[in-house]
This record gives C-alpha cells, sequence and structure tokens, in this order.
C-alpha cells in the first residue's frame, strides 16, 4: 500500500518506447519528461532508480516491457518498488487473458482503460476518469484518443468526487468555481539533465563492465583449449612411445 499517494506524480507502462497506460497528476510537463526517461531507460538492468531536483525516477525493467514511476523524494524506495511490481504483475494477469492476440501491435494508450481500475486500486484511491469511457472496449488496440482517460489525483489527500476541468483564462476551473492557477509551474529541464547525464554514466560503467567480462570470458577459453591441445599432445606423444617402444623408430 503507498503511504501517500501524493507522493507519485507519474506511473506508466510501456513496451519499448512505447507507453500503453499511463497515470498522471498532470503536473505541467510531467507527462514529456516521463517520455524521455522510457526513452532512456537504462540497459543491463531489472531495478533502477535515480534522483533528481528532489523527484525520484524508478524503473522496473521486464523487457520488452518497463514499469516506470516519478516521486516525490518523500516516497520510500520500498513503495516505489512495490507499486511496480503490483503493476507488472496487474499487466501479466491480463495479457494471459488472451485478450490480445500478441504484443508486437501494441499502439500508444492501448490499454488505458484497462489499467485506469488498476493505478486506482493500487494508490487506494477513489478516482474520477474524466473522458474514459463507460465501458471498457473489449479491444485492447482502440484508439488512443479514445481509450485514454486522464486520471485526477486528489489535492491534499482529499478525494475529488465528480471532478471536471475546462480552461479558463490561464487556469483550471475545478468543480464550477475554484480556479487552480498555472502561474507556479514547474521546470524540468533540470530533471532530465541530471537523469541524462546520470544515464549517460551508468551506460559507459554498464558497457564497460560487460567488455571486461567478455575478456575474462575469452582469456578462460584460450586457456581451456591450450590446456585441451597439450592433453591431445601428451597422450598422442606417449602412444608413439609405446608403439615403437622409445626411440627405436628412429634409430631404424
Amino acid at each position: 500500500m503507498i503511504s501517500d499517494p501524493n507522493l507519485i506524480l507519474y506511473a506508466c507502462i510501456a513496451k519499448g518506447t512505447t507507453i500503453l497506460a499511463e497515470f498522471s497528476c498532470k503536473e505541467p510537463g510531467i507527462e514529456s519528461l516521463a517520455q524521455k526517461c522510457i526513452e532512456k531507460t537504462p540497459p543491463f538492468h531489472s531495478m533502477f532508480s535515480h534522483t533528481a531536483s528532489k523527484r525520484t525516477h524508478t524503473f522496473l525493467i521486464d523487457d520488452p516491457f518497463v514499469y516506470f514511476i516519478i516521486s516525490r523524494e518523500d516516497l520510500h524506495k520500498s513503495e516505489s518498488f512495490w507499486f511496480l511490481d503490483r503493476l507488472k504483475t496487474a499487466s501479466e494477469d491480463f495479457l494471459l487473458t488472451g485478450l490480445i492476440g500478441g504484443t508486437d501491435d501494441l499502439t500508444p494508450n492501448c490499454l488505458q482503460s484497462r489499467f485506469n481500475p488498476v493505478f486506482s486500486e493500487l494508490m487506494a484511491l477513489d478516482l474520477v476518469f474524466v473522458g474514459s469511457p463507460a465501458k471498457d472496449s473489449r479491444n485492447p488496440s482502440m484508439d488512443s484518443d479514445r481509450g485514454k482517460g486522464t486520471m485526477v489525483a486528489p489535492l491534499l489527500g482529499q478525494p475529488i468526487e465528480g471532478l471536471k476541468k475546462k480552461k479558463r483564462s490561464g487556469g483550471l476551473e475545478v468543480n464550477g468555481g475554484d480556479a487552480v492557477g498555472m502561474d507556479n509551474t514547474v521546470d524540468l529541464s533540470d530533471d532530465f539533465r541530471d537523469f541524462s547525464i546520470s544515464m549517460q554514466k551508468t551506460g559507459a560503467l554498464g558497457s564497460g563492465g560487460e567488455r571486461q567480462k567478455a575478456k575474462q570470458t575469452w582469456r578462460k577459453h584460450v586457456w581451456v583449449v591450450l590446456i585441451l591441445d597439450l592433453l591431445v599432445c601428451a597422450t598422442l606423444f606417449g602412444i608413439w612411445l609405446w608403439v615403437c617402444r622409445g626411440f627405436q623408430c628412429i634409430d631404424a
């Protein structure tokens, strides 16, 4: 269970760089940041976590799928990995139902309607999905614009019922009156710059480690081949000495 759902800013399921379903707190720029992070999923890892600008980016990688979360740094890592593991289990269970023929032709947000309830359950929230269809489609590869619902997280830990939003002169009108200004936008460029630098370092370390392992494996193979050759040569030499009874063949 997540102790404080408000600490989760974004979560998604992706196949490669294609996001299949996502939850977003609708903080300006958070979705584009998440897409860039997914595109730079660290190689040679099954789990990865990085904190920058008071936000933690956490990956659970099960190739070709990636389960990703952006949270505030106050969220404990064990909770982040618990959330991603449950999301992974839900994804595997859905694939086992056979409602989709394969994973090769999955389109962006094609599983959104299926996983809206999953996100809600994992965060233990009574969330309202604005724009979601009344009934789940039986075809997961539906049009992404139709299938994608906006999950709106409650503010200050209070569930919001009947939440609607519309544009209104520089802000969002919530529940018909209270305006939420957009002036307090957060510049996420520093987050991604720090994250990219971390990914580059991780990639360099991973590549160097792989090369070192390859060299060690190659050396072991060379030594094994040399030892086998020596054993074969020694055996043949022994047989030759036994047949010739020493060096009599040479004397003859």
